[in-house]
């Protein structure tokens, strides 16, 4: 499955399709850590899979999906038989998105749905699958444009599982949708300027709160704190810049909103699992 390896890095070969590129995988053959800048989307449908990203090792049963995050180094070991769905999803599409780009900055590393646990929600996402699979292969008109629509129509069910509950404890059921609205916004907000010098004094007074309301709300509904989720889009940002190998490691560091290369380096391992000199080498750049 994998066709073009440089070290560590997969470059994924969309084949003509600008979004997604779709399997159904019956190889026996198990891939060694690597990772692209596509995300990926894993469900088996009969046996076991085993996948490990970032150090977290996970045996996916039939009904289960896992989404992995794009630039996560992962791995997989296939069983003597059986069958599964794997697909590579373009998420530079959803930049234009908001609530979309938004969800997708919380999945890293990657997200698990267990079929036995939420079996209508991965009922769901694996229609969606499916539908991908038919379209892409139908060789109908605008079966491009059918595939990119089962693809958002996969992650707004995530999006709306992840909003059901309640995410704001002390706030009135009716504000709740109001405050999701808001935060996305907020987390947005973030997204499109974490290469400025943003500071908590600046996003809270941005989501009209007091500093200290501001960090607990935050906290509540991405489950990270601010600083933490800054710093994440900042590595996001840096991985795109490390790809031009005419750019030094100390001038990405600046362009992605970092003060010192000590504080870029060790933020970037924290995140990305090695250093950014060492991320570059992992995709066939300068040593």
């Amino acid at each position: 499955m994998i066709e073009t390896l440089h070290g560590t890095h997969e470059i994924v070969n969309f084949h003509g399709f600008h979004t997604v590129r779709f399997f159904l995988n019956t190889e026996t053959e198990d891939y060694p850590p690597h990772w692209h800048a596509p995300g990926e989307i894993i469900s088996p449908l009969e046996n076991t899979y085993e996948v490990t990203v970032s150090g977290s090792p996970i045996v996916l049963s039939p009904g289960d999906v896992l989404v992995i995050a794009p630039g996560e180094l992962h791995s997989i070991k296939a069983p003597p038989s059986g069958c599964r769905y794997i697909l590579h999803y373009d998420a530079l599409c959803f930049r234009q998105i908001p609530s979309i780009s938004f969800l997708l900055s919380l999945l890293r590393p990657y997200s698990l749905y267990r079929a036995g646990q939420l079996p209508e929600l991965t009922s769901t996402l694996r229609e969606c699958i499916c539908a991908i699979g038919k379209d892409e292969s139908s060789g109908l008109p605008y079966r491009d444009v059918a595939v990119y629509a089962h693809l958002l129509q996969f992650f707004v069910a995530l999006g709306r599982h992840g909003h059901v509950c309640e995410k704001f404890t002390g706030v009135a059921r009716s504000k709740q949708r109001e405050y999701t609205e808001r935060f996305i916004a907020v987390c947005n907000y973030i997204n499109d300027h974490c290469s400025e010098d943003l500071t908590l004094d600046q996003i809270s007074e941005h989501a009209g709160f007091s500093k200290f309301h501001f960090s607990r709300l935050f906290k509540e509904f991405t489950g990270v704190t601010c600083f933490d989720y800054l710093n994440r889009c900042r590595v996001l940002y840096a991985q795109g810049l490390l790809t031009d190998p005419s750019l030094p490691v100390t001038e990405v560091s600046m362009r992605s909103g970092f003060n010192s290369l000590a504080t870029f380096n060790r933020i970037f391992k924290t995140f990305a699992g090695c250093t950014p000199s060492e991320y570059r080498k992992l995709g066939g750049g300068p040593r």
